[in-house]
């Protein structure tokens, strides 16, 4: 009796190790994933790139979102990675007439 219950405990404790390895390859794969988009989009977007293109483009990622600020001077998107914790971020800076200025990634 004492052995079947060590054998059962061994197999939780297997079972709880490996599911615990798959969820933290999903989670590695789908992080890795995420940062590489914002990293090619932010790479997209040179001096000239008209503001609608840029919008176009973000709408195509799966793991990103984004913020479009106005201000005087222009206006700027915020791109960050929503499995990646705000890390990396890119700004898309653009003047009056709604054309790139700059892409920064941070």
């Amino acid at each position: 009796m004492v052995k079947v219950k060590r054998t059962a405990s061994r197999n939780r404790i297997i079972i709880m190790i490996l599911v615990a390895i798959v969820v933290a390859s999903v989670t590695v794969f789908y992080w890795n994933e995420a940062r590489k988009e914002v990293y090619f989009l932010c790479g997209n977007f040179s001096g000239g790139v008209s503001q609608s293109s840029v919008l176009k483009q973000q709408q195509t990622g799966h793991f990103h979102s984004y913020q479009v600020e106005r201000g005087a001077t222009g206006s700027r998107i915020s791109v960050d990675s929503v499995l990646g914790f705000g890390a990396p971020r890119c700004l898309i800076d653009f003047d009056r007439e709604d054309k790139v200025i700059q892409a920064v990634l941070e």
